[in-house]
């Protein structure tokens, strides 16, 4: 089915999305229960010198040992869904396992991206990207897991030539990484609205939710390295406080900013991204 990307909105409703494996929700909820300590009540950013280098080598090597196993785990599930095409509650195993998998494959990303903006070696390519390019993939991603949480998704696209010069895959990341984010602490039943605009000479992507909100203490460091509080502690499903820090890194380096508001505790957030807008529009038949 071919859907307007100037003006998005998904409802997905399939007996996978509503009714999805609940060991998934058994295995993040047994993470959150377990022992919590905030990685800044270490103050990984030591005062001794060479604290900061061997803080990034650990986790630099954290990150590959947990990346290790998972391409031989994704090949054996691989097989194993080959096998048993007709045995559906092995199927259902399966996806939970490719969900954890990725799930692991996310946290692995995240330490690597840590160290790298430790470092101020975040890499990236510059090309001309067109606004679709980049959100496609995130918005798509997010359609299916709000879905699968009983949310309702909304993005709105008001001019879909927009272009700017960037890296798209990190782009890409920046944008999933605040609707994660909004799904991750949005309860069942909320609201997330994504809306794209121009404004002067500005590209600006508004994610906003009605779910958990920021409290005013928070607030000020959300963009901050391993940030952490009890709202990312009980909600986060493993997450480290590491994706916003990312936003923050690729947004700037494109020469844009990025800034979070809320009401308080309960009362939802807004992210907005804003990026230049190298050329406003493409001309039909230009070559990309």
């Amino acid at each position: 089915m071919s859907v307007d990307p100037t003006s998005l909105r998904w409802s997905v409703d399939t007996y996978d999305a509503r009714h999805a494996d609940g060991t998934d929700e058994i295995i993040e909820r047994t993470v959150r229960q377990s022992t919590v300590v905030p990685f800044n009540g270490f103050r990984l950013v030591g005062d001794r010198a060479g604290a900061p280098k061997l803080k990034n080598q650990v986790l630099a090597m954290v990150a590959h040992e947990l990346r290790g196993p998972l391409t031989p785990l994704q090949l054996a599930t691989q097989l194993i869904r080959k096998a048993s095409a007709d045995r559906p509650e092995v199927l259902r195993s399966l996806d939970m396992i490719d969900r954890q998998i990725a799930q692991i494959a996310r946290l692995a990303d995240d330490l690597m991206d840590a160290t790298r903006i430790d470092r101020d070696a975040l890499r990236m390519s510059q090309d001309r990207v067109d606004v679709v390019a980049f959100l496609a993939a995130p918005l798509a991603a997010t359609a299916l897991a709000t879905a699968k949480r009983n949310q309702t998704f909304t993005a709105q696209i008001a001019d879909r030539t927009l272009r700017i010069e960037g890296d798209p895959v990190r782009l890409a990341q920046a944008v999933n990484n605040l609707l994660h984010n909004a799904v991750k602490y949005t309860p069942e039943n909320g609201c997330i609205t994504v809306n794209v605009l121009s404004d002067g000479k500005d590209l600006v992507v508004s994610v906003k939710d009605d779910g958990l909100g920021i409290s005013g203490a928070l607030l000020p460091h959300i963009f901050d390295l391993f940030a952490q509080s009890s709202r990312t502690i009980a909600a986060s499903a493993g997450g480290l406080g590491v994706g916003l820090a990312v936003v923050k890194a690729v947004v700037e380096s494109h020469g844009g900013t990025v800034s979070a508001t809320s009401a308080g505790p309960g009362a939802g957030s807004e992210f907005t991204l804003r990026l230049p807008i190298v050329i406003e529009r493409r001309v039909a038949g230009e070559p990309t």
